[in-house]
Parts: C-alpha cells; structure tokens; sequence
C-alpha cells in the first residue's frame, strides 16, 4: 500500500460544502468523492500515485475564518515533472481536460476555497501506515529574510522544532513542505511553508490533553522568532 506524504510533491484541493446540507447528501458526496472521483483524478493525471481524503476536525483556535475548508484532499506526485505538468495544463485554456464523471448535488453546490501544489522540503521518518489525522501548520516568514535567515530558519525548523512538537504530541513523523505554487486560496495568500504532523488513532483521541502538557519549546534565530503562523489545523482521514 503507498503511504501518505512519501513522495516529493503534493497537490491540495479544499473544498466546503453548504452548511445546511442534509446527512444523506453529505454520505453521498464523500462515497463519490473516495471511491469515484478520486481515482479518475489519479489516473487521469500524469505522475498523480495516490489521493487521500481528510474532513476538518479541529479548526484554527484562533477562530480565522478564511482558512481550514471541511474537506481536503491530498494528491501525491511523484516528481518535479508531474507538478509542472499539472501547472502548465492548469494555465493553457486550449489543453485538453479528463472527462470526470458528473458530480453528485452536493458536490455542484460545494465551494472549491483551497489549490496549491507543495514539495517537500524534509521528513523525519519512513511511514509504517496511514495516518488516522494530521496537524497542519502554515507560516511565513518576514519578507525581507535573507539567504542566511532562511538557512537558520530552516535548520532551526527541521532539526530542533519539527522533533520537539513530535514528541509533545505523540506524533509518529513531521513532514516539512514549501510552496510550488498557489491556485486558490483566501486572502492574504497561501503561506510558504507548511509542517504536516502524522498521528495514530491514540494520539489523535489524546491530542488536546498532550497539547496542554507539552513543554515549552525552544526559542529559535531571529527569523524563527519573527515568523508568521497563517493556519493551525487538525484534519482526519476519511477512510476510503
């Protein structure tokens, strides 16, 4: 079985659907969207391996309304060819498109909010299976960092704090991720880098409780300490 986050790039789409839709509308968009749309979406794309759905679970607690769609899903690609061929084929209106299957009502009344594509910067482990939820985190830092800044940065991000919030919340592997390009997202923009925590069914049941007791984490460089958390999010898998 692949597993999720194993290869060098990744593809998003969010979406949310009406609020007022009914529970058996909802079963019907998430079983079409798994088991049907999907995998056209993977064989229809050049370099896409594997998809994997998630619906939000816990929202940014600072309570931004602009971020967090309910449904994610997450399509890996294998190269930096699969990416820029996407991209390219996003941006000329004469190439051709995948006939996907028609949408079920649900799905034509849902809004599409999130489209991005990311690579992978750096992972802390070999993954032994799914994850049962995943912490996101999106963050910028300041626009006038230097390649020196970006450096202790990222050394800083990689090595000292990606472990640290592992081990705080019990999460089996960090995953670090840049942006490779931006195709929708809320105002101010998609931020540039984002760190993926996996957790197992234990640790996803346990994370609120692990979050109020972890310790305090290390100070970092001045770009660390000036940087800019866009989004907190905790999403599940939904099974397919």
């Amino acid at each position: 079985m692949q597993q999720a986050f194993s290869q060098p790039y990744m593809y998003w789409v969010g979406m949310d659907t009406p609020p007022e839709t009914d529970t058996a509308a909802l079963a019907e968009f998430s079983q079409f969207y798994s088991q049907v749309h999907v995998p056209e979406v993977v064989a229809n794309n050049p370099g896409f391996v594997l998809g994997t759905r998630y619906e939000l679970l816990d929202p940014d607690p600072r309570g931004n309304p602009h971020c967090g769609p309910r449904w994610l899903a997450v399509y890996e690609m294998d190269g930096d060819a699969a990416a820029k061929g996407y991209a390219a084929r996003n941006d000329d209106p004469s190439a051709s498109r995948p006939a996907y299957t028609a949408r079920p009502p649900a799905w034509q009344k849902a809004q599409t909010v999130w489209r991005m594509i990311w690579r992978q910067l750096a992972s802390s482990a070999t993954a032994s299976q799914p994850p049962e939820s995943i912490f996101m985190v999106g963050m910028n830092v300041p626009s006038n960092t230097d390649a020196a800044g970006l450096a202790e940065f990222n050394e800083f991000y990689t090595n000292i704090h990606v472990p640290e919030v592992m081990r705080g919340g019990g999460y089996a592997r960090g995953n670090r991720f840049e942006l490779h390009r931006e195709f929708l997202h809320p105002a101010p923009g998609c931020p540039r880098f984002c760190a993926i925590y996996e957790a197992d069914a234990a640790a996803t049941d346990a994370r609120h409780e692990r979050r109020a007791g972890r310790a305090p984490l290390s100070s970092g460089p001045p770009t660390w300490e000036k940087h800019d958390t866009v989004w907190r999010l905790v999403y599940r898998r939904v099974a397919a």
